[in-house]
Formats: structure tokens, sequence, C-alpha cells
């Protein structure tokens, strides 16, 4: 299989003038979004009469649809005669996978499986590692990835996940004021920039006010499904309340368009420090010949990639998405030392008690450390599967 980083055009070619100096907005995007199955039929219409349609209305029952056309434009430019729910972007999105969800670890539509009560110091604001918090200031998207791990947060029409209140906020800032050992608040949701510029920037201006050393950290899956939204208002907010951070979500190297890498370039002018995190998806990207590009692409335009996740319980579509833990190791190990380490993910298990690094060696011979005449010496294998020892 090979993987080219390129943009489709088809959608945006057909636009009149007036909607094509359009189509580069933000809000145009999010207004023009699909948001119901009668709109995506129009997009895709070989989806009319097809038995996808009954299983996505199924899929979609009590939960949201989002695509945004920028992202639709991808979708088909990608697809090339090739069946469109084989398609690694339409799978992100679209929920049309065959299997429902019935096993003890499936998606319930009720369990938590990432901010446990006790973690939750307020409506919006959890605390789970010692030194850093995540604050869920919204509960809406750009457009809608269908194995969402806050499913209950953001895919749910009907959800007991409370909205962005200011009474909520202030009480996050005063948590963060009275906790010392506190170094970094990191702001999340659903997507924090589906607020308004200047809605973001009080925010920040906010978390700035409480401590002149606190990291902001700002994660976004905007950059792959509305790359427009980075704009010049929103580049001053981050440069003039110093975020330190922005991690972008993504999953595919298709994510990675021209539009991709010059919000990339805009960032890298405002923010010292981009990383991405990826999901590790069955049928979207758990092959090395799609994983490696991805990463060097990301790295090549100056995003570090920092975590591939594994598909995490209590998700949508885990029949469709989840993949055996050792085939993210065996991917990691085919790309450690092969290509830059920079460019190399941690994996991670994102257990709800917090994330857990997976040892390469998991599937393999373990390293083992021994002391020999009062010396430490460690026998390993490497990036060879060649069996070593050090020092020697």
């Amino acid at each position: 299989m090979n993987i080219t980083v390129t943009a489709g055009a088809e959608t945006r070619q057909q636009l009149p003038m007036s909607e094509n100096v359009a189509w580069t907005s933000w809000k145009w995007q999010q207004q023009n979004a699909i948001t119901n199955v009668e709109a995506l039929v129009n997009v895709f219409p070989e989806l009319k009469d097809s038995p996808l349609l009954a299983r996505i209305s199924e899929r979609l029952d009590g939960r949201k649809l989002g695509i945004t056309p920028y992202y639709a434009d991808l979708i088909r430019s990608g697809i090339n005669g090739q069946p469109i729910d084989k398609d690694p972007l339409w799978l992100q999105v679209v929920p049309a996978w065959t299997d429902a969800s019935t096993g003890e670890l499936s998606y319930d539509g009720e369990t938590d499986n990432w901010e446990l009560p006790h973690e939750m110091v307020t409506p919006i604001c959890q605390h789970k590692y010692d030194n850093r918090v995540i604050i869920r200031v919204s509960n809406i998207c750009h457009a809608y990835c269908q194995f969402c791990y806050e499913a209950l947060r953001t895919l749910e029409t009907e959800t007991d996940k409370g909205k962005f209140r200011k009474s909520d906020w202030a009480a996050t800032l005063d948590y963060i004021a009275s906790h010392p050992e506190l170094d970094e608040a990191i702001v999340s949701g659903g997507e924090p920039l589906m607020h308004a510029d200047a809605q973001l920037r009080a925010m920040l201006e906010d978390l700035r006010a409480l401590r002149p050393e606190l990291v902001i950290r700002l994660h976004t899956r905007a950059l792959s499904f509305n790359p427009f939204r980075v704009t010049d208002e929103l580049l001053a907010a981050l440069r003039e309340t110093r975020v330190t951070a922005v991690g972008l979500h993504v999953a595919h190297p298709r994510e990675i368009t021209p539009e991709f890498i010059a919000a990339v370039a805009k960032l890298r002018q405002a923010v010292p420090l981009l990383f991405a995190n990826i999901p590790l998806l069955a049928g979207v990207n758990d092959e090395l010949d799609v994983m490696k590009p991805l990463c060097l692409a990301l790295y090549r335009h100056g995003v570090l990639p920092h975590y591939l996740y594994q598909f995490m319980p209590f998700s949508p579509g885990d029949t469709q998405f989840c993949t055996d833990i050792s085939k993210g190791v065996a991917i990691i190990k085919q790309m450690k030392r092969r290509i830059s380490n920079m460019a190399v993910p941690e994996l991670v298990l994102p257990h709800r008690t917090g994330k857990y690094s997976v040892p390469l060696s998991l599937s393999g011979e373990s390293p083992k450390l021994e002391v020999r005449d009062g010396r430490e010496f460690v026998t390993f294998r490497n990036w060879k599967d060649e069996l070593c020892v050090f020092p020697g």
C-alpha cells in the first residue's frame, strides 16, 4: 500500500466563486457541516438504496453526526472507485460497522472509562495526575469521531455531562489557584476551538493570570476537520497568553493536507511546542505502511508524534476499531531506530486509572538486569532483534 499526502478539491471546485471564497472560513465550514443522514446522502449519493444507510441510521440513533465540507471532500477525493465503507477517513466519522458492540467492555452509553467521579473537582475539571488538571471547556466538536472515548460527553445527543457554564469555570479557576502543586492546565473538550476567538482568549487570560509560570496546554482536532480555524485572532491569543503547547489529534496521512501544513506553520509561530496524539484504529492506521508515513509527515512539518493510543474500553465501535495490543507493539518496534526516534510515538494503554507505557518487549524477551562483580549489566534485544549486553 502506498500512502500519499494530498488534499481533495472536488467539492471546492464545484462551488460558485462566492462560496469558494467562503470555503476558507471556519464558520462557513461549521454552518455547512453534514449533521444528518439526509445530508450525508446528498454528498455521497451512492449511499441511496445501499444497505449501509440502514446501518448508519441504526448506529446514529441518539448520537451525533458531524462532517465538515472540507473533511467530506478529503473522503470523496480518496475513494477512487474503492468501497466507501473501507475508506479510512470515512470510517472515523460515519458509524457503519456491521456488528453491534455487545461485549463486556463495549460501549453501553452509561459507563465512564476515564473520568472517575472522585477526580472531577468541578463539573468541567478533572484532577487525575498529581501536577496537572484537564479542563473540558466544550462538549461539541468540529466533526465527530465515532470512536471517541469521551462519547458520553461528545456523541450522545442527550448527555448528563454538563455544558460549559461560567460558574463552573470560576470554580475551576479557584481550584487551580488554591492548589500550588498544579504546574499545568490542559484545555480540552470536546473541542476547545469551537469557542469563538474572544471567548477562548478570555479563558486563556484567566488561566495566565493565576500564575506566570503555569504551563498551559491546548488539545484540538481542528487541523484535521477544519484547519481554517487557525485564525490570526487565535494565534494572537495563544501567543499573548503564552500557551506552552498545542496537541493535535490526527489519525491518517491523508489528513496531512496543504491546509493542515499551513495551519501547523502558523501555530509554530505562536506556540513553542506542537505534538500529536494518534489513536490506533483497525482498518484506519494499524499497518506500518500507514503509521510510518503519518509519523514522518508530522515530524517533517514540526509536529512531534507523542502518544499512540490503544483503543479504549467502553468506546463506540470496538468491533470495528479495536486492535490487538501486540499489533501496536509490532508497529512501534518496526519503526524504532529505522526512523528518527523523535518521529516514533510512545504506545500507551489509556486505563481508567491513568496511562501506561507499553514496553516493546511485551511480546518477546524482556530486558534482564544482572549484577556481576559489583557492576550492573543489561541483556536486551536491539532494533535488529539481536541479543546484546550493555556494557559490552
